[in-house]
C-alpha cells in the first residue's frame, strides 16, 4: 500500500485539531482515563461537603439549609445553584452515595471539556486561529486542569459558565439586539447564583461595552436582567435570614479564617456556628476580625501579598507550571495590548475577580473560573512568539 503523502498527513491532522468535536472527545477522553485511575486507587466520597450537605436537606424537605454538621436553619454560606444542581442528582442516584459522586465527578468531566471549546471559540475569535488552537488544546491536555473534575465542588461549572459569559458578552456590539444584551445578563445572573465572585468583571465589561457600542441601553439592560435574576434569591434571604444578603453571608466569616485562624471554622469542633446561628456568627468573625486588624495593622497587609502569590502560583504541586501560565497570560495582555488587539476586557477579568481571595484565602480551585481567559492569552502569547520566531528565522536566512 503506497505511503499517503507528508502534505496529505499533515492536512488531516490540521482538520482533527481544528475541529471542536474532536478537541471535546480528546479532552474528555483524556479526564475520564484519569478519573479511572483515581477511582481505582482512591474511592470516592462527599465527606466534607457543604454543598451536599445542603443537597441532602433539600431532599429530606428541609429546604435550603444546614450546611455544616450539626446545624439547623436557613442558609445562604452557599449559592444555590449547585447544591439545587447536587439535590436533584441525589433524587436519581441516592443522597450522598457512591453513585451520585461518581455521576457528579463524570458531570465535572462534562463541564471542563466543554470548557476547552469555549476556550477554543474565544482564542479564535478575538487572536485567530494558532491563538485559539494554541489555548483549546492547551486545556484539553494541561494536568492541573484533568484532575480538576475529581473535586466535588462547581468549580469546573464555573469555568465553563464564566467562559460563555464572558464569550458571548464580548461578541455583542452596536448592532446587537436588546434580546442579546437580556440573554447575556440572564447568564450571568445564573453564574452570580453559581458563585457570586464571577460578577466581579461585570460593571468593567458593561462600562468597555458602552464606551465601544456607543449605545448604554444594551449594557444598562444586561446589568438590570442580571440583578433581576437574582433579586428572588436576595428576597429569599431578607425573608429567611432577616437580613439584606444579596446571594451569599459567609464574606466576613471566610475574611476572618484567612487572616486569623481557621479554628472556629464550622467543619471543625469549634460549635461557634452552630450555637449562635449563622447570621450572628458572620456579625460575630466581623468584630473579631475588625478588632484584629486594628491591632495588627501590618498584618493583613503581609497576608494579602502572600495571597497574591499564592493565587498565581498555585496548586503549589504544579507551581512552576502554573507561574508561567500566568506570566504567557499577563504577557498575552501586554502583546494584545501592543498589537491594538482587545485586551482590556480580558485585563480586567484577571485583574478584579481574584481581589476578593486577595483578602481572604486562597486555594487553585478559586482560580479556576479564570483559567479559560489565561489559557485564551496565553496561546495567544505563545503564537505570536512562533510567529515572530519564524520570521526571524526566515530573515536570518535570507541574510545567510
Amino acid at each position: 500500500m503506497p505511503v499517503p503523502p507528508v502534505n496529505g498527513r499533515m492536512k488531516r491532522l490540521q482538520a482533527f485539531l481544528r475541529r471542536p468535536t474532536c478537541l471535546f472527545l480528546v479532552a474528555a477522553g483524556l479526564r475520564l482515563a484519569v478519573m479511572g485511575v483515581f477511582l481505582a486507587h482512591n474511592p470516592v466520597s462527599w465527606g466534607v461537603n457543604e454543598p451536599s450537605c445542603i443537597a441532602r436537606e433539600m431532599v429530606l424537605g428541609r429546604g435550603f439549609s444546614s450546611p455544616f454538621h450539626d446545624a439547623v436553619g436557613p442558609t445562604a454560606w452557599l449559592a444555590p445553584v449547585y447544591p439545587s444542581l447536587l439535590a436533584v442528582l441525589f433524587l436519581l442516584m441516592g443522597v450522598q452515595t457512591v453513585a451520585s459522586a461518581w455521576t457528579a465527578v463524570f458531570a465535572n468531566v462534562i463541564f471542563s471539556s466543554f470548557t476547552a471549546v469555549v476556550v477554543l471559540e474565544l482564542g479564535r475569535e478575538h487572536f485567530g486561529e494558532a491563538a485559539g488552537l494554541a489555548a483549546g488544546w492547551a486545556w484539553a491536555v494541561s494536568p492541573p486542569l484533568v484532575v480538576m473534575p475529581w473535586l466535588l465542588w462547581e468549580t469546573c461549572l464555573s469555568a465553563l459558565v464564566m467562559s460563555i459569559a464572558l464569550w458571548l458578552t464580548l461578541r455583542l456590539n452596536q448592532d446587537s439586539r436588546i434580546r442579546q444584551w437580556a440573554l447575556c445578563g440572564c447568564i450571568w445572573s445564573f453564574a452570580a447564583l453559581l458563585n457570586p465572585a464571577l460578577l466581579a468583571p461585570l460593571p468593567a465589561l458593561a462600562v468597555i461595552a458602552a464606551w465601544k457600542t456607543r449605545r448604554p441601553k444594551g449594557p444598562a439592560v444586561m446589568i438590570l436582567v442580571c440583578v433581576l435574576g437574582i433579586t428572588p434569591w436576595t428576597i429569599r434571604n431578607a425573608i429567611s435570614l432577616h437580613r439584606f444578603i444579596p446571594v451569599r453571608s459567609n464574606f466576613w466569616p471566610e475574611a476572618f479564617f484567612g487572616n486569623v485562624t481557621f479554628s472556629l471554622h464550622p467543619t471543625g469542633d469549634s460549635m461557634v456556628y452552630q450555637r449562635e446561628g449563622e447570621i450572628e456568627f458572620a456579625a460575630d468573625l466581623r468584630m473579631r476580625l475588625i478588632a484584629y486588624v486594628r491591632s495588627n495593622p501590618g498584618e493583613l497587609a503581609h497576608r494579602t501579598s502572600q495571597r497574591v502569590l499564592a493565587f498565581w502560583t498555585q496548586p503549589v504541586q504544579f507551581w512552576l507550571y502554573s507561574a508561567l501560565l500566568s506570566l504567557a497570560a499577563w504577557s498575552g495582555v501586554l502583546l494584545a495590548w501592543r498589537a491594538g488587539r482587545d485586551w482590556f476586557s480580558l485585563a480586567c477579568v484577571l485583574a478584579l475577580y481574584p481581589v476578593i481571595y486577595y483578602v481572604t484565602y486562597t486555594f487553585s480551585r478559586y482560580r479556576h473560573p479564570i483559567e479559560p481567559v489565561m489559557y485564551v492569552l496565553a496561546g495567544y502569547a505563545v503564537s505570536e512568539l512562533a510567529i515572530r520566531g519564524k520570521k526571524a528565522v526566515a530573515a536570518h536566512s535570507l541574510d545567510g
